[in-house]
């Protein structure tokens, strides 16, 4: 299992909808980063990562410059000892951001390795410990979608077998947000599931002005309500209110996670490995909010083949996001959301490849 070479490809993806927006985001494009590791016998393992914006070049470099001198000629299976080289050889160029967005990508390629060598999908490789994962949607609920058109999708979707839909808060009046939010859970009716998502727009007086109000529309979760650096404002709100809170996707490290947690202000634990150091400190987060009796909900946008996975192998997982499903057919071997479960990949590996078609088409580097 030598690494006899890494390469890297980058690409911008065209989103086959109308553009999509949350309160500090407008998206048209996603990029991929495409890690690809080929060992001296012949494998070849893939790993991914992206953004909604261009920049992942800078992860590309770090690939390329850094990280690809030191996987070159190690044994693959030293998962652990080489992620942990990696990290330390970003001293001066940054531990979170772009630097941890290639480790991410590499780890997952030697994750792929693994399991192709084990001729296993990821999720039997670690162990299942559920029947099947379940989804819920953030397709329909965009900040830009007027009253009517969150209604109309929303229907749809629980129309189509899902139980439970995320609504974008923070419009400049969160008035506008709580009526919004009314006229969905008049159309769905009380058995759906609703969740709300600021992502990260409110300072604090407006999280308290707020959020009290969601409780009479029996809101699931408010997820990242403020700035996700302020671990006290986010107690302060979580002690404060009925709606438990959600953390996890602008949060980068284990020692984040369990400084959320510790001061109880987080209800629901969305670990996203593309944004930590991959799948092992992945499963490190959810077993810590499993000693912690909470729920991990994976952030998932583009990635939710890979945290369909890791939501089997968890047994705190208790649903997994769908979203952008518009672009789901990038991947070789999609997987989708079927009465309201995802369907599981059998390809032995991560399931992380981009197809050559769509590379070839939209590679920018």
């Amino acid at each position: 299992m030598r690494i006899a070479s890494v390469t890297t490809a980058l690409l911008r993806v065209p989103l086959k909808q109308r553009a999509i927006t949350d309160s500090q985001s407008f998206v048209t494009h996603v990029e991929f980063l495409q890690v690809t590791l080929r060992t001296a016998d012949g494998l070849i393992g893939h790993g991914m990562n992206w953004s909604y914006t261009p920049g992942l070049k800078a992860a590309q470099v770090a690939v390329d410059e850094n990280y690809a001198p030191l996987l070159c000629g190690a044994d693959a299976l030293e998962r652990k000892r080489l992620v942990r080289a990696l990290f330390l050889s970003n001293h001066f160029t940054g531990r979170v951001g772009a630097a941890r967005v290639g480790i991410a990508a590499c780890e997952f390629a030697l994750w792929d390795l693994a399991c192709k060598a084990a001729a296993l999908p990821l999720w039997r490789f670690l162990g299942p410990a559920q029947e099947r994962v379940k989804a819920y949607s953030t397709d329909g609920g965009w900040l830009s979608w007027s009253e009517d058109d969150l209604v109309r999708d929303a229907t749809a979707l629980v129309e189509r077998g899902f139980d439970a839909v995320k609504i974008k808060l923070g419009r400049p009046d969160p008035r506008e947000d709580l009526a919004r939010l009314a006229a969905v859970r008049k159309a769905v009716g009380p058995g759906i599931r609703i969740m709300t998502d600021v992502n990260c727009a409110w300072d604090l007086p407006t999280a308290r002005r707020t959020a009290p109000h969601l409780a009479e529309y029996d809101i699931f979760w408010l997820e990242e309500p403020l700035q996700p650096e302020d671990v006290h404002a986010h107690a302060e709100l979580a002690h404060s209110i009925t709606t438990p809170l959600a953390v996890g996707e602008t949060l980068y490290t284990l020692h984040a996670f369990r400084d959320y947690i510790a001061a109880g202000a987080c209800g629901y634990v969305q670990a996203d490995a593309t944004k930590l150091l991959g799948i092992d400190e992945w499963l490190d987060v959810a077993a810590l909010a499993r000693a912690h009796s909470l729920p991990v909900v994976p952030h998932t946008n583009v990635q939710h083949k890979l945290h369909v996975q890791l939501a089997m192998a968890t047994p705190n997982a208790v649903l997994v996001e769908n979203c952008y499903e518009s672009i789901n057919d990038i991947w070789e071997e999609p997987i989708y959301v079927k009465n309201g479960f995802y369907t599981l990949p059998e390809e032995p590996g991560v399931g992380l490849k981009i197809r050559d078609e769509v590379l070839r088409e939209f590679r920018i580097g």
